[in-house]
């Protein structure tokens, strides 16, 4: 399962500080769910709104 996560107002130059909100929000994915997410961190804006009904969850899943 990989979660993409929005950052907000994190500096990108600090790689440091990043694999810290990197390791705790997978640490509270865990804990809350029971998996162990991969987590991709991503700009602020990147990830499409959609509009009307929001489109929470993707299955990226190659059917064979």
């Amino acid at each position: 399962m990989i979660v993409e996560v929005e950052l907000n107002d994190l500096s990108t130059d600090n790689y440091i500080e990043l694999e810290q909100v990197r390791r705790e929000i997978t640490r509270q994915l865990r804990d809350e769910i029971l998996v162990t997410p991969k987590l991709k961190l991503v700009k602020k804006g990147s990830i499409p709104q959609a509009e009307g009904k929001a489109v929470r969850v993707r299955d990226l899943r190659n059917n064979k």
